[in-house]
Order: C-alpha cells, then structure tokens, then sequence
C-alpha cells in the first residue's frame, strides 16, 4: 500500500486525519559476529525503497509536510531473536541501530509489535522494558515510542517505569478500555483499533462512532487503524467520517489533489534481497 494515501484523508477542519502513519513493517534478525549473536535492523523486500535511494524525500515527508508523524514499526521475523528475549548487550545494540534507523531516514519513531520472532531461547525478564528505555534515551527528544498491545507486554517485561517512555500502546484489534501494559496511562492507549481490510456494514459504522465519541470523552489518547487499502479496493469514508464525527465533531473527505488521492498506487520497486542495517552502520557514523 502506497503510505501517501493516508495523508489524503482530510478533516473539515483542514487538518489530517492522520496524526500517525506507522509503516508495517521491518523486522529484526540476528547475525553471529566472533560466536557471539548480534540483533539486527532488516528491511524487507517491500520496505527497503520505502527507506533507501531517496524513499524519505518521495513517501516520508510528503506526510510529514502535512504535519504527519511517520514511524517504523519493527517486527519478529522467526529467527529466534525478538523484544523479548535479549540480553543487556543486545538491548543496548538494538536501541542503537533504531535511533540510528530514525535519524537516516528522516522518522519521527519506532513501533514494537511483539509477533513472529519465534522464541528458541527463555525469555529474558525486562528485555522489552529494557529495549524502550534504551531507545528513549538514544533518540531525541519528540521522537515517538508506540507499541501493539500483543504478545510479551506483561510487567515482567514492560515495567512502569517504562511504560512512562511510551507514546501511544494501541488494543489488539477491537475496543475495550482494559490496558495490559502495567503503568500506562490512558491518554497514552487506543482502545479502538480496527483492520480495514474488509468493508463495514453501516450498523458497524455506526457503531464505531459509538465507540469514537466513548475514546474522546473518557480521555483516551488515540484510535488505531491497520491495514489501510485504496479507496477503489474499500471505500473507507464513511467509517472515517463517523470516527471523525464522533471524536471531534468532523467529518472527513478525500483530498482533491491529486487525481488519484486514496487511489495511489504501489509504485516502487521491491528488492528481493532487502536491506541490513547492523552496528557496523552504527559504529560508521
């Protein structure tokens, strides 16, 4: 999905509706460097060009031009290695080679999503609190720290002191005001999030700014979306809208520049091999 139709959903204020675009997803991997196993920051096939050879200038800050916070969200890549499971060492490498990510690529954060690393070995107590802490202080001040409310989340792995340093923690899919993550506050939770991928009845639509107008009014941060399609594919206005209506009493429209807003194609190239980016990036600076 071409990122730059998410910043094609307008307010009738004429602002986005969009505060954040976090793009899903590049993974962490592992390599063995003198016997011992090293985390790794890969980009996959579908996000290298995303990234590399002037992605930043043609998908990243189009969005941010228009007041739109972009992150990367990091994902498990069944290789045994994950949030979860790292020691001090490997906590330290990988904060490095996120801060590192974000100031290449001009971001505004990173994204943990806790899915897919395939555990091969215990887990290890604090490693994801750890990694966060770590990553807060290696990049600067705004820059923003979201995590998916799924898998290792619990307080022997995110404590309070580091749910302090996240931004937004968004509800695996569905609503419920419940928060997992020991020590957040709910001006930092979605309690609403929702996969786009298929249509809405219009008795769901409803529903949802049912849902909308209980985040505003019970102080709660933010409302999450996964897996926006073209508008060709899934009409999503009128979901927006009733979001939109009832959280902040707008309504939300596709912009008329250009030709093909919410309709922008996938159009850059996939690089099968992908793209590495190791502490020796890190230590090359």
């Amino acid at each position: 999905m071409n990122p730059l139709n998410a910043g094609d959903y307008v307010l009738s204020n004429g602002k986005p509706y969009a505060d954040i675009v976090e793009l899903f997803a590049a993974n962490i991997r592992k390599r063995t460097v003198n016997g011992v196993t090293e985390p790794v920051l890969y980009l996959n096939d579908k996000m290298t060009n995303l990234m590399e050879n002037n992605g930043y200038l043609t998908y990243i800050k189009p969005l941010q031009d228009k007041g739109i916070k972009v992150l990367l969200t990091i994902l498990g890549d069944h290789q045994g290695i994950g949030f979860a499971n790292m020691n001090d060492t490997q906590t330290t490498q990988f904060a490095k080679i996120l801060a590192h990510a974000v100031e290449k690529y001009g971001l505004d954060g990173i994204g943990f999503d806790d899915e897919y690393a395939d555990y091969n070995t215990s887990l290890v107590s604090g490693s994801f609190g750890n990694l966060i802490l770590k990553l807060r202080n290696e990049m600067p001040a705004g820059k923003l720290i979201t995590v998916f409310e799924f898998g290792n989340i619990g307080s022997s792995q995110i404590n309070a002191t580091a749910a302090e340093q996240i931004d937004y923690a968004y509800r695996d899919f569905g609503y419920g005001t419940y928060i997992s993550i020991y020590g957040l506050d709910k001006s930092s939770y979605a309690p609403l999030s929702i996969n786009l991928g298929s249509s809405f009845l219009p008795s769901q639509v409803t529903l949802y700014r049912t849902r909308a107008a209980n985040v505003a009014n019970g102080n709660y941060g933010a409302i999450m979306h996964f897996n926006l399609r073209t508008n060709s594919e899934v009409n999503q206005i009128s979901l927006f809208s009733a979001i939109a209506t009832g959280a902040w009493g707008e309504t939300v429209s596709v912009a008329s520049s250009p030709s093909n807003a919410g309709n922008r194609p996938q159009d850059w190239t996939f690089v099968s091999s992908g793209h590495y980016i190791t502490m020796d990036d890190v230590n090359a600076q």
